[in-house]
């Protein structure tokens, strides 16, 4: 295995549990105020096109990776959005504005 192989291995491992830790928080406290539903949709979106591009270059580590990756993506992403829509972020914003954690 020579030395760009080795990168492109190391790359793909590193992009594949990178969201494994904000997914564990998520699952474990339902909570995503602090996050972004712009940012974690256009994440979703540039891993979804990765893994687009891997199939049609037909590149095995980048499918292995972005079809890893894309779990964990869209089970953040898919509580944010619940809990953009429900409410929930917004009532967790307002009770910190109340307790001037958050500014008003």
């Amino acid at each position: 295995m020579n030395l760009i192989s080795i990168i492109g291995v190391l790359a793909a491992i590193v992009s594949t549990i990178n969201q494994l830790p904000q997914a564990w928080k998520t699952i474990r406290s339902k909570d995503t105020h602090s996050l972004s539903l712009v940012m974690y949709s256009m994440v979703w979106i540039a891993t979804v096109l990765w893994l687009t591009y891997g199939i049609l270059k037909k590149d095995t580590p980048l499918i292995l990776s972005n079809s890893i990756s894309i779990i964990p993506i869209t089970y953040i992403l898919g509580m944010k959005a619940y809990n953009t829509l429900n409410g929930k972020d917004e009532k967790i914003d307002n009770l910190l504005k109340e307790k001037k954690f958050l500014p008003k």
